[in-house]
């Protein structure tokens, strides 16, 4: 059954479509969240934080909008809202076990790190939306080729070429401010 089905079906009061819903998006969901998160108690809370938001909010998906993408959102805005309420102290609690540490707690790489991610996220803000997206979708959200292409409702070659000139738009960009 195709998302937006079971969408409507979810927004109608279907238990079992939303179930549904989580049994197809929760791991990837859970992958997507786990790369930018290093620690695994703090991903769980935040895809579950996610999960009911969009609960919550299913009548504010348009019709035609694509569900993971809109839950993805969620989770990314959940993830946010997580660390700016001080939340992440949690790394530091001496109780936690070690891979709630950060990997490495030095100021210098800590610094260094931020910055680099600046600088990404910075030169991905600059390309088309387009290309963000195709990036956003294989380096990010993991998917295979044949996934973007479904999702975006282009063929194979289409996002094997787009990804191509995505990522050479990607590198010019970090190069350009790198020399600046």
């Amino acid at each position: 059954m195709p998302d937006d089905r079971l969408v409507g079906d979810a927004r109608i009061g279907n238990r079992a479509a939303f179930e549904e819903l989580v049994r197809r998006y929760h791991s990837k969901l859970t992958h997507a969240i786990r790369s930018r998160v290093s620690c695994r108690m703090t991903v769980d809370d935040i895809v579950q934080d996610a999960w009911i938001k969009a609960f919550q909010n299913l009548t504010q998906l348009r019709v035609d909008g694509n569900f993971y993408y809109w839950l993805l959102r969620i989770a990314m805005n959940s993830r946010r809202t997580y660390f700016q309420n001080g939340k992440e102290s949690d790394w530091t609690d001496p109780q936690l076990p070690q891979v709630c540490q950060p990997q490495s707690s030095q100021p210098e790489a800590v610094a260094e790190r931020n910055e680099d991610c600046q600088r990404v996220r910075h030169a991905l803000m600059n390309l088309d939306e387009g290309h963000r997206r195709i990036l956003v979708l294989r380096d990010y959200e993991q998917q295979g080729y044949r996934e973007i292409s479904e999702t975006l409702s282009i063929k194979v070659g289409t996002v094997r070429s787009r990804l191509h000139r995505a990522r050479s738009q990607l590198r010019n960009q970090l190069k350009s401010s790198s020399t600046s």
